[in-house]
């Protein structure tokens, strides 16, 4: 399978994935989203260039509009708009989230001051006569581009699909940075995609879904620098927002550091990460003085009920449940299996991570990787609350591009047997998921 019919085919796959949308929505009537429709132009724009170059008195120019991207540069945006077509079908009218807590925030950023106008719908914190939202900052920031142009009518669930397909295609990147032939590639990347609650995360939008969205989205792009050409500043920076996104990703900046000295770079060149790493801290520290006067984000602490510890070792049993664990609800009456409120574990929504104990823990890299994953989970695991009013497991999806380099690492080079009936059976569990949850919500 070539790189260029690879990327011919996922663009001809988009095309026909909104085509179908709006077959379906044909019968409401109504048409595709604008986020579903504009997946499609761009495909049918791209597919241009690649089909003339069949033609031979039309080669010699269409390949020079070919070579404008690399063929892994095709590939990537093949994948990004396959995605950004199937999430955005799979939104429907692409409603507006009502827990717009990145938009509020992005406003009033725009507007020169940090408290935002919350609802009592949304959570928050009160702190001295004002409201401000409890999710790290980084989203908000990246939506006030938007905000600035459509204000409080910014579609929080649209940015959120938008970041959603990036994350697959930067995972898609990632992956070939590991020794995988392009079939392989193809059904990590479908796993990481369609067999893990990044979909239903990518197409809620809420402000939780947001920030974990997100941080997937920079650890993917820190991660292929990782594994890429490993530049200290760059990695800095990447891993740094990252942790701007869903803080318990600061404690994995260590591992960075190691990845990158593992990659050849000198322990003098690694000082350049601190670059990113100040960075990150700076705008951390400066928000929280311009919010709450403390060096920390109070925003969780004041928001939860008076006398709660947040982190303690009791809440670990807990959580181990919900992670590993805790099965969808059996009922009596159709569909007999839906989703608990408060969570589904990982087993039974993507049992593909299962394949991430394949590497052999000899090497120093699933070592690492391994380590990293935990890192990540760790505060979760001690805090209070599993992320209930979820499928599966939100609380730990930031972990989720740690675990994908540990499957790549345990792949010889093929997707084997074993690999293609735990992706479909991933896949097939979470869009049961996404579709029930949809339909009658979560079981209580």
């Amino acid at each position: 399978m070539t790189r260029e019919l690879t990327a011919w085919r996922l663009l001809w796959l988009t095309i026909v994935l909104v085509a179908g949308d709006a077959a379906l929505l044909l019968r409401v009537p109504q048409l595709p989203n604008f986020l579903a429709a504009a997946a499609g132009i761009a495909s049918a724009t791209l597919l241009i260039p690649l089909t003339l170059t069949e033609f031979p008195t039309l080669r010699s120019g269409a390949q020079r509009l070919t070579g404008l991207l690399s063929d892994e540069g095709w590939l990537t945006a093949g994948v990004f708009l396959v995605f950004l077509a199937f999430y955005a079908a799979c939104a429907g009218r692409l409603e507006a989230s009502p827990y717009n807590a990145h938009v509020r925030q992005a406003y009033a950023f725009l507007h020169g001051h940090t408290y935002i106008d919350a609802p009592y719908y949304i959570e928050h914190a009160v702190w001295k006569g004002h409201s401000y939202q409890l999710h790290p900052p980084l989203p908000a920031i990246l939506l006030m581009p938007l905000v600035a142009i459509w204000g409080m009518g910014t579609n929080q669930t649209a940015f959120s699909i938008l970041m959603g397909a990036l994350d697959v295609a930067l995972a898609w990147r990632l992956l070939g940075r590991f020794r995988l032939n392009m079939n392989a590639r193809l059904w990590l990347t479908v796993f990481f995609g369609a067999g893990t609650i990044l979909w239903y995360e990518s197409i809620i939008g809420s402000s939780w879904a947001v920030s974990m969205v997100v941080a997937v989205t920079f650890t993917l792009a820190a991660l292929d620098e990782a594994f890429g050409e490993a530049r200290p500043l760059r990695l800095g920076i990447l891993s740094g927002l990252a942790a701007l996104s869903r803080y318990d990703l600061a404690f994995d900046w260590p591992i960075y550091v190691v990845l990158a000295w593992h990659r050849g770079r000198r322990v003098s060149e690694l000082k350049w990460m601190l670059g990113g790493y100040v960075l990150a801290t700076a705008i951390f520290v400066g928000l929280n003085e311009a919010r709450y006067q403390s060096l920390f984000d109070r925003g969780v602490f004041l928001f939860a009920p008076k006398g709660t510890v947040l982190f303690g070792l009791r809440y670990l049993p807990g959580n181990i449940y919900t992670l590993l664990f805790m099965a969808p609800k059996l009922t009596s009456h159709f569909p007999y299996i839906r989703p608990r409120f408060v969570g589904q574990s990982l087993v039974t929504t993507s049992p593909g991570f299962i394949l991430a104990l394949r590497p052999s823990f000899r090497r120093l890299m699933p070592c690492l990787m391994g380590v990293a994953a935990l890192i990540a989970m760790t505060p979760s695991l001690f805090y209070f609350t599993n992320g209930f009013a979820q499928f599966g497991t939100r609380h730990y999806l930031h972990a989720f591009p740690f675990l994908l380099v540990m499957m790549a690492l345990g792949l010889r080079r093929r997707a084997d047997q074993l690999t293609r009936i735990l992706v479909a059976s991933s896949v097939v569990l979470i869009a049961y998921g996404v579709w029930c949850t949809a339909t009658y919500g979560l079981a209580g």
